[in-house]
């Protein structure tokens, strides 16, 4: 599950200075809905905001909820039911059939706020995160108290939060988020229990003209981009999102000066037949989940044979069939394919989805 995390944080860099922030956390869902349970919105008291738990219709309303909690202190719970006949469902344009429950919590500066101040060192270590949020209190946990363990060990937060996280990391990454109950001598403690994944972080080999709206569209998903060329007119930040790294390298070098074992997929596209093998050669054994190369098959093929690439699939032609000719058009398709893989997705319509069917 992609939560936003790089913009959730880039918005607590912006607002770190204020006294609070309000954390609104999807924990439950019934039906069709936007956003599942996990996702996350941040306020600002001033009314701004980052993230979405719907499709833009429920966030204005929430910001009034929000400003409760603000002055209270106290989390509260807010259910939006998108099919019931009330006025204030149609008023928002609602009516798409579910129902989202929602915590809202206070996040204040003097203690970090909450898990966030860690959350953005374990994102920086490129770190996977579970997250803890009581959404019930047995009286012993504080209703308000939240905690932190990332995949390094790092913890932080309420300790006895942080025995529930602990406990659940046994079987984690296996599942994105979920609630447990704990009831120990009659008392219940309901934990709401988030798991961020790391950052997803793309190498682009090959920085040509077409490289740029690829880095655009995969910016624009929050991924980490990099991308390498050895021609120094190509390897040149200014043309790329400031959220991209370019380095300049030769094909032979790559692993001598990228860390592969941190990049999740791969694109090869120098449109050079020995620099494309070049690169290739590289990622062999690397355990990356998805790598691609531009071209028609017989130029796959010839690229493997050169490579002598084994073990792994060599996606090519890259990206999915949606009828793609100009470089904005491939460099969605491309991105659209990655998104479907590395999340365990086939990209095919969703309106072809049958009940049950869960590819």
């Amino acid at each position: 599950m992609h939560l936003g995390i790089p913009a959730l944080l880039e918005f607590y860099r912006k607002h770190s200075g204020e006294k609070s922030l309000v954390l609104a956390t999807i924990i439950a869902t019934e039906g069709s809905t936007y956003r599942k349970p996990g996702a996350m919105m941040l306020i600002s008291a001033d009314g701004a905001f980052e993230g979405m738990i719907s499709g833009g219709c429920l966030e204005g309303d929430l910001l009034h909820h929000a400003a409760k909690v603000f002055d209270s202190g106290e989390p509260a719970f807010v259910t939006y039911d998108m099919h019931a006949d009330e006025d204030l469902v149609w008023s928002l344009g609602l009516g798409c059939d579910g129902v989202i429950h929602l915590l809202l919590q206070r996040l204040d500066r003097e203690d970090g706020f909450g898990f966030l101040e860690q959350l953005e060192q374990s994102c920086l270590g490129r770190q996977a995160a579970l997250i803890a949020l009581v959404t019930q209190s047995n009286g012993n946990t504080n209703a308000k108290a939240v905690a932190l363990l990332d995949k390094a060990g790092t913890t932080r937060g309420d300790p006895a939060l942080l025995g529930v996280l602990k406990d659940a990391a046994v079987d984690w990454p296996a599942w994105r988020s979920r609630r447990v109950r704990i009831d120990e001598n009659n008392d219940v403690l309901e934990v709401m229990l988030v798991h961020v994944p790391r950052q997803t972080k793309i190498l682009i080999c090959g920085a040509g003209p077409d490289a740029v709206p690829v880095a655009d569209v995969m910016a624009g998903l929050g991924w980490d981009v990099q991308l390498v060329d050895h021609r120094r007119a190509y390897a040149d930040p200014a043309r790329f999102p400031a959220a991209c790294t370019v380095t300049r390298v030769h094909p032979n070098l790559l692993d001598e000066e990228i860390d592969l074992e941190s990049v999740d997929a791969v694109v090869i596209m120098s449109h050079h037949l020995e620099n494309d093998a070049a690169y290739l050669g590289k990622l062999a054994g690397q355990g990356i989940s998805y790598v691609g190369v531009l071209g028609p098959r017989a130029r796959r093929d010839r690229l493997r044979e050169m490579a002598n690439f084994t073990g792994c699939t060599i996606h090519g032609p890259i990206g999915l069939d949606i009828g793609a000719e100009l470089p904005a058009a491939i460099a969605l398709s491309v991105a659209a394919e990655i998104h479907a893989v590395l999340n365990g997705r086939n990209g095919r319509p969703l309106t072809l989805k049958v009940k049950g069917d869960e590819t």
